[in-house]
């Protein structure tokens, strides 16, 4: 303590001899502590930010969607209120959920807001820091294709593409042409990510008994093995009756 006071005074008397004002005095240790503590903070705010902005870069979500959340979802029925209940506790329990690779299936026809939903799921994770990636299911298979011609994407680099996120979400299932190719990409994929405990998200506008039908009984079973919920989206369109900041298409 003597030595600090010390200090002190020896600087107050460099100070002085510099003709620096009464006012102004030497930091304190503690002073300086605190300045440090703030620029940290300050450091560490900005490397979140960074991150996030970079999150959401990486989503697949267009900036129409970057806008979904759930309290801007048009809820006038119960099942409306009971599908973003789901994907709420959904969010919540991610991290458990996640852990044992379960994911979602939202189907229904279109109009009803599947999107909306997904997009919200997706935008709440990205803010908690998780990795997502949103794509049509027709964009996942011509991003596979990409691996058939003469360049440097192997099958091995394309499927570890497809693992990386924490959160793999595929739309639009259904649209794809059914070939015998995809449908071996679609449970490789899935396969992969099962295997490595990580969640995916299926949204179509085929009812079960179509989608199984499309994807075939055991790539139907894989799916059913990836999702813990399941949400059958069974009320009306409401395309054009109602507008939100996502602007939805309707899915």
């Amino acid at each position: 303590m003597q030595s600090m006071a010390n200090n002190t005074v020896s600087l107050s008397i460099l100070l002085n001899k510099l003709g620096c004002p009464a006012s102004v005095t030497p930091c304190t240790r503690e002073h300086i502590k605190q300045l440090k503590l703030r620029d940290e903070i300050a450091a560490f705010k900005r490397h979140q930010s960074q991150k996030l902005d970079k999150l959401s870069g990486k989503s697949g979500l267009n900036k129409r969607f970057l806008a979904c959340t759930f309290d801007n979802y048009y809820t006038r029925l119960a099942g409306q209120v009971k599908a973003v209940d789901i994907a709420q506790e959904y969010v919540r329990r991610f991290v458990e959920l996640a852990s044992l690779g379960k994911g979602f299936l939202f189907t229904g026809t279109p109009g009803t807001g599947k999107n909306h939903i997904a997009s919200a799921i997706a935008n709440e994770l990205i803010a908690k820091h998780h990795s997502v990636m949103l794509m049509s299911v027709m964009d996942l298979f011509a991003r596979a294709r990409e691996s058939y011609g003469y360049n440097h994407l192997t099958e091995g680099h394309l499927l570890s593409e497809f693992l990386e996120p924490d959160l793999l979400i595929i739309d639009e299932i259904g649209l794809q042409r059914g070939s015998r190719d995809e449908l071996l990409w679609f449970t490789r994929i899935l396969d992969k990510r099962l295997y490595a405990n990580k969640p995916t998200g299926f949204v179509t506008n085929l009812d079960q008994k179509a989608l199984q039908q499309l994807l075939g009984e055991r790539a139907y079973q894989r799916l059913q093995d990836a999702v813990s919920v399941m949400v059958k989206f069974d009320w009306q369109s409401y395309r054009g009756k109602k507008r939100t900041t996502c602007d939805l298409r309707g899915k």
